[in-house]
């Protein structure tokens, strides 16, 4: 009688053990990559997205070749979320661009960007002029601001797919980088990151 309780209490202590192994929400399908714990976006997932631009636009041919020393000025432009999340474009554009200034090719500008200046300061201290309470041989002068020859723009985009009991959510990632003289663009490229799990953990 005793053994028999043994045996019955150690066959429900393995079936609580197994209950309480769930399968985690954000488990993708083969192939998807990111940060597979949520089915958000998180910090990885940004790591990631700007690590394959960065990498694209180092290595396009439109810049791969450029000479170190002839710097191209940058300008942000507009970033657009098309999610369900609140994001923080200037985290992602923050992280290519610093990886674009320290190849020595490019040169970022925080005077013009869309939506206004990164920092308004440049302007600021322009307002100084005819201030006599500074010295005006020390006051920025006209036609010192430099112009941006490129942009930087792009979409961050939201696809939910049902998939049978689950949804399938796919981020992706545009970004392009355009000539402002000529209009074209000399160099895009797309990331897209894949995560599947339950409907009741998609931001909608």
């Amino acid at each position: 009688m005793k053994k028999s309780f043994l045996v019955l209490a150690s066959a429900f202590a393995l079936l609580l053990t197994g209950c309480a192994t769930q399968p985690s929400v954000g488990n993708t399908s083969a192939g998807s990559s990111g940060d597979m714990s949520t089915m958000q976006l998180s910090g990885d997932d940004f790591e990631l997205a700007a690590e394959t631009m960065i990498n694209s636009l180092l290595s396009d041919p439109a810049f791969a070749n450029a000479p170190a020393g002839v710097r191209k000025v940058v300008a942000i432009g507009r970033v657009k979320n098309d999610t369900a999340l609140r994001i923080d474009t200037e985290r992602l554009t923050a992280k290519i661009t610093r990886a674009m200034r320290q190849s020595g090719k490019f040169v970022l500008t925080t005077a013009v960007a869309a939506g206004g200046a990164l920092d308004s300061m440049s302007e600021d201290v322009r307002e100084l002029r005819d201030n006599d309470e500074f010295n005006q041989k020390t006051i920025a002068k006209k036609n010192t601001l430099v112009a941006p020859d490129f942009s930087l723009s792009g979409k961050i985009r939201q696809d939910n797919i049902q998939v049978g009991g689950k949804t399938r959510v796919e981020y992706f990632f545009l970004l392009r980088l355009t000539d402002l003289n000529s209009g074209l663009a000399y160099w895009e490229d797309e990331k897209e990151i894949k995560k599947l799990g339950s409907s009741k953990s998609v931001s909608w």
